[in-house]
């Protein structure tokens, strides 16, 4: 994606596009610090020098975890909010995204999570042994330390709110446009079926996206509500093993869901013959382009 920025593809430029490497900062982020933070000192690796380090480690590691956290539940609103806007208001689309209003979308991905982060460097910090004789950090006041899964909880329920009442609002209105298309006559049907297949795509894009944020709430409400005691090893492996699938699952639901980025990435290695792009209305409603009728129209001028 960033390549595509750099040699100006139209089709791969556009706002959602950038918010979506602004989120790979994110999520790439939150891969990294789960396992040099969490899984590697869990399993042994690397003891010493995570012991030299001590408390420093601690809270480094659990700021960044739990800003990051934050930051991707924010990261899926504004990406909902792109495809909402790209959805319902196609002609004002641009102009919505563009220029300033699409560096505030990307300041609301990160400085909600990291403001909230700050809250962690109050509360002091342990290395605790585990049966594998590795290291695990953790809070040493536990009622901040529920606090702070009550902050979490209120961010990841309030977006899981927004994103069920934003892509209901969504489907209504998908459904009154289709409703409207079948009084036309034959000459549309190929239209009505390019909305009626970016509607099920949207769909299954979005219930995937939320079916994730709602397993993290989940997680994160009986955490809160101590329906269940977890160890503090099951806690790491539950929240790791969640925020790497949340943290994995876009790269994949883009390949799949985006026809755009897919014929790119196929033709940057060499499996597709030609860069002839189309868009779909999963990535924004714009006129195809296609670079091999481009060249061609070059050809002949000259």
């Amino acid at each position: 994606m960033v390549k595509a920025q750099i040699r100006k593809m139209d089709e791969l430029v556009t706002p959602f596009f950038k918010l979506c490497i602004s989120t790979a900062i994110i999520d790439l982020s939150i891969l990294f610090v789960n396992y040099f933070g969490a899984m590697f000192p869990k399993m042994g690796y690397f003891t010493r020098f995570y012991l030299n380090l001590d408390y420093i480690y601690a809270h480094i590691y659990l700021y960044i975890a739990w800003s990051t956290g934050i930051c991707q539940a924010m990261s899926v609103s504004v990406l909902a909010t792109n495809r909402l806007s790209a959805m319902i208001l196609p002609q004002s689309y641009k102009k919505m995204w563009q220029s300033q209003r699409l560096w505030i979308a990307i300041a609301i991905q990160f400085i909600p999570g990291m403001l909230v982060g700050t809250l962690t460097f109050f509360n002091k910090t342990q290395l605790v042994v585990n049966n594998e004789n590795g290291l695990i950090p953790q809070f040493m006041d536990k009622a901040m330390t529920t606090i702070f899964f009550s902050i979490g909880g209120f961010f990841l329920l309030s977006n899981c709110i927004y994103l069920i009442v934003a892509y209901c609002y969504l489907f209504i209105i998908l459904h009154k446009r289709n409703t409207k298309l079948n009084g036309f006559s034959g000459n549309v049907s190929l239209s009505k079926e390019k909305i009626r297949k970016r509607e099920r795509r949207l769909f299954i894009m979005c219930s995937i996206i939320v079916s994730v944020q709602m397993t993290i709430l989940v997680f994160f409400m009986v955490k809160v509500a101590k329906l269940f005691e977890l160890s503090v090893d099951e806690f790491y492996l539950l929240y790791n093993l969640l925020s790497d699938l949340f943290a994995s699952i876009n790269p994949y639901l883009l390949f799949i869901f985006s026809d755009s980025l897919r014929k790119y990435i196929l033709f940057q290695v060499g499996i597709r013959n030609n860069m002839s792009i189309n868009n779909t209305a999963v990535i924004t409603v714009q006129k195809p382009f296609s670079s091999e009728k481009k060249d061609q129209e070059e050809d002949v001028g000259n």
